[in-house]
This record gives structure tokens, C-alpha cells and sequence, in this order.
């Protein structure tokens, strides 16, 4: 039988009693802070654990305002002075026991708003406060039907166009953004946030960016197939096996559902998320591949069951809005008949005329 003394189990459900007591402590004395303290702060606690990528940001952060460097520069004088601090104090500073003498000492501490943040970032709890850094400030579930399209604006500026049958989850956190674009297409216009990327995840891509225009595709259940199209400024993206490439305005890229990138490609002009104008647009492409595109807006009415129909490539802009259009134009641009059987129409191959 175990001792009494012996810790019930943790499951990570959430912040234990304890962090909830100092998170709710860290909100309240937060709110007495200067912003610009505590952000320092956040990056003084999080020193030499910096990945590539966050470096990146804190570089950013410290040169985007010279008030940033002298917050930062402050911690260090702070983080100096406290190290003459006999270590049998430092010890009741530093510890979840601490917490009444912060509270004791909260008149001096909002006085030096810089030191404040420096004793909070260091004598809090981290449990606490690295549980409220990776609590998103704004999160949302959005999906269009077959057909139907929508605009969202997200709270930091950031602007999200669904296409048809697409579902998107957004994330804001403290110091990143993320959507995951489940099914379908989008657009995403980001707004630039120092410190802050804007990552999309689809499958096994992820595409960050700083502020652009792009859209990502994630039909992998309708034709097998993930696509990123740059409109303006430029995104990265990874894939399978830390592959990564780098995409400017113009250009796309392809991947299978093993995250396998294809080689970047140049893009028509007005074909990036072309669907938004009410067109699709095809470069090339098998007819049905093309029909299944139709399919995915509404029912074209329209069947192929030959593989060799199938097969034969098809170029050219058409309207969403008329899709009995592109049933039209096929006999004028590729060698094919359409036969009425009941409510829909077999594309077969035409009859040569020559023998």
C-alpha cells in the first residue's frame, strides 16, 4: 500500500490547482505592467532556449523599436543585481511559495515596471505561465458547403477566403497563428506581426509566412492532391521529409499525400484562386480531373467512362456560373461527343469521320 505521502497521479488534463493560482496571480499583476516589460520578459525567461526560428523573431522584436532593447537591456541589468542576492533569499523568491512575499512586495514592484517583470518572469510558477503562453487568445471553426463560398476576418487583421467544401480551424496565440485548412481551398491574406508567423497546415504541408497573399488547396479525398499558389510577397513550405522550398509571387507548388513536393512552377496570370472571380482555370489537365473540379461546385450532369476520354488533356478558363458551358465547349476543343442517357451525359470519344 502506498504511503500517505505519496502524490495522487497527474494527468495532463490542464494547470494543476497550483499553476491556476499562479496564472490567476500572473493575470492580475500583468494587468499593472507595461507591455513592452512583460514582452521582454517573456523572451529574457525563454534565453539560450531560442530555436532558429524564434531567434528570428526575438532579432525582429528587438530591432522593430529602440524601447524594446532598452526593456531587454533592463532585465539583464535586473537578472546582474539579483545575483548579489544571498542565495537563501533568492531561494524564497524563486519558488511557487513565493508568491505572498511577490504580493508583499507589489508597491515597489509596479514602481520599476522593468524589475517587476523580470521577478514575475523568474519567481512565478512556470508551469503557470508557460500554460498561459500556449493558451490561444482566439480560436474558431469555419466550413463552406458544396458551392458555397465565405470571407472571414480574423481578429488581427488577417483575411480568409473559403471555397467550396472547404473546413478550416484557426488558431491566435500569443506569439504565433495557425490555421489548419482541413479539406477544400482558401485564400489567406495575412497581416505582418513581428514575432508572430502565420502558419497553415494541410495534411503533411506547413506553409508560414510573415504577410502575403497565397492560397492552399487540400483536395487529397476528391483527387489526391495538396497545391500553395503565391499571389503576392512569398511563403515557405515544408514538406515530406524537412523538404522545403520557398515560393514567390507567381509561383506554386504541388504535393502528394506523403507531404512529396513538386518542382516549383510558373503560374498563369489571374490563376490563383481564381475561383474567388466565379472561373476555374486549368493548365493542361486530364479531362477528368477537370470534371471532378466542376463536380466538387455542383452536379455538371456530366459522366465519363472511358478511360481514354478521361485521359485526354484540357486547357482554358471557364465560368463556375454556367457549368452547362464547359459541357459546350468540349466538343469544339477536344475530340469527344456528348450522348444524353436519362438526366445526365456520357462524354465518349467521337467517331473518326475520315474512315
Amino acid at each position: 500500500m502506498p504511503s500517505m505521502t505519496t502524490p495522487p497521479p497527474r494527468h495532463d488534463f490542464g494547470p494543476s490547482v497550483q499553476e491556476q493560482a499562479e496564472l490567476r496571480e500572473y493575470e492580475r499583476f500583468a494587468a499593472t505592467q507595461d507591455p513592452v516589460a512583460l514582452a521582454a520578459a517573456s523572451w529574457f525567461n525563454r534565453r539560450g532556449q531560442l530555436d532558429a526560428r524564434q531567434q528570428a523573431a526575438f532579432d525582429a522584436w528587438l530591432a522593430q523599436d529602440a524601447g524594446h532593447a532598452r526593456a531587454y537591456a533592463a532585465l539583464q541589468d535586473t537578472a546582474r543585481a539579483m545575483r548579489t542576492i544571498p542565495a537563501d533569499v533568492a531561494a524564497r523568491w524563486t519558488t511557487p511559495a513565493a508568491m505572498p512575499a511577490v504580493r508583499a512586495r507589489r508597491h515597489w514592484l509596479r514602481a520599476l515596471p522593468y524589475a517587476a517583470a523580470a521577478m514575475l518572469a523568474l519567481g512565478v510558477g512556470t508551469g503557470g505561465y508557460h500554460w498561459w503562453q500556449q493558451q490561444a487568445i482566439f480560436s474558431a471553426s469555419y466550413a463552406t458547403q458544396r458551392g458555397q463560398q465565405l470571407a472571414i476576418d480574423l481578429p488581427d487583421g488577417s483575411r480568409l477566403q473559403l471555397d467550396t467544401a472547404t473546413r478550416v480551424q484557426v488558431a491566435l496565440y500569443r506569439q504565433r497563428r495557425e490555421v489548419q485548412l482541413l479539406q477544400g481551398a482558401a485564400l489567406f491574406t495575412v497581416q505582418a506581426r513581428q514575432g508572430q508567423p502565420f502558419d497553415v497546415v494541410s495534411g503533411p504541408l506547413r506553409v508560414t509566412v510573415v504577410g502575403t497573399q497565397f492560397s492552399v488547396r487540400n483536395t487529397l479525398a476528391h483527387d489526391g492532391q495538396l497545391g500553395v499558389a503565391v499571389q503576392h510577397g512569398h511563403v515557405r513550405v515544408a514538406g515530406a521529409r524537412q523538404a522545403r522550398v520557398d515560393l514567390a509571387a507567381g509561383q506554386g507548388v504541388t504535393a502528394d499525400a506523403t507531404g512529396r513536393l513538386s518542382s516549383v512552377a510558373s503560374l498563369p496570370p489571374g490563376s490563383v484562386a481564381a475561383w474567388r472571380e466565379g472561373r476555374i482555370t486549368f493548365d493542361n489537365v486530364p479531362l477528368g480531373q477537370a470534371l471532378a473540379e466542376f463536380d466538387r461546385y455542383g452536379d455538371s450532369g456530366l459522366v465519363i467512362r472511358d478511360p481514354a476520354v478521361a485521359r485526354l488533356r484540357i486547357g482554358g478558363s471557364f465560368t463556375l456560373q454556367r457549368l452547362d458551358g464547359f459541357a459546350g465547349a468540349l466538343p469544339q476543343l477536344l475530340p469527344v461527343t456528348l450522348v444524353q442517357q436519362g438526366k445526365i451525359r456520357e462524354i465518349r470519344l467521337a467517331e473518326n469521320k475520315s474512315k
